[in-house]
């Protein structure tokens, strides 16, 4: 039963990371030349979107299956994998043709990872139901005869 409790975890948790990393490698697999630029360092808006969703993604396993209450450790274990695998796509797209590495665009990944870490430190810390919960209420209405 426990075995299959963690299959699971992995599946819900996990898979989605494991999916989205295969993701940033086929798009990093398209060469170069068949990428349109919208406008000048549009990648740079690319790299931020596609890694801060990747940082979500990476937060949520690290928090349910390994981290549980110790947020300072899936945190930081969230923003290295996050940039390992920046790292490496960059180090991938040097493969394709038409395509270059840039430490720019890894630094992006990084910081990218990074805000979405803070961010769901921040919900973690802060959640929407206590701030709702400690809001007055509203004047009660009085009915009309």
């Amino acid at each position: 039963m426990a075995t299959r409790n963690r299959a699971s975890l992995f599946l819900f948790y996990w898979l989605p990371v494991l999916l989205y990393i295969a993701l940033i490698f086929g798009a990093s697999s398209i060469p170069g030349y068949d990428i349109p630029v919208l406008f000048p360092n549009a990648d740079k808006l690319e790299h931020l979107t596609e890694y801060a969703l990747f940082g979500l993604l990476l937060g949520r396993a690290f928090r349910f299956t390994v981290g549980g209450q110790r947020g300072a450790r899936w945190a930081m274990g969230t923003v290295a994998l996050g940039g390992f695998v920046g790292g490496m796509d960059e180090l991938y797209q040097r493969l394709t043709p038409g395509r270059t590495s840039d430490i720019r665009d890894w630094a992006v990944d990084l910081a990218a990872v990074t805000l979405a870490v803070l961010f769901t430190q921040y919900v973690r810390l802060h959640p929407i139901r206590r701030r709702r919960d400690a809001a007055p209420d509203p004047a009660p209405k009085q009915e009309s005869r």
